[in-house]
């Protein structure tokens, strides 16, 4: 068994998401992130990347990053939504572990 190529397999997946005409990347947190996850904030930190798979969101100000407290809340729900409903098991989720 090809231990890296499972562990591979196993990351969350990054899903396309569009805001405002520019593509985010959103994700499930993983198990080392989800105890973190309890908040907003907390979870666009973890969850949300760019196009080379790096955080776009930070819990402060610093280079290469926006700070999560700095954007309109509308946007903080709506890509927190997003990242909650990629939670929800799907029928495809079931049938692959048949």
């Amino acid at each position: 068994m090809n231990l890296n190529e499972l562990k591979k397999k196993l990351q969350p997946k990054l899903h396309k998401f569009d805001i405002e005409g520019t593509e985010l990347y959103i994700h499930r947190p993983s198990g080392r992130d989800m105890p973190q996850c309890t908040d907003i904030p907390s979870t666009l930190i973890l969850c949300v990347k760019d196009e080379n798979s790096d955080p776009v969101f930070s819990d402060k100000d610093e280079e290469g990053r926006i700070n999560v407290d700095s954007i309109d809340c509308t946007f903080q729900v709506k890509i927190y939504e997003a990242i909650i409903a990629l939670l929800e098991v799907d029928k495809t989720d079931e049938i692959e572990k048949k």
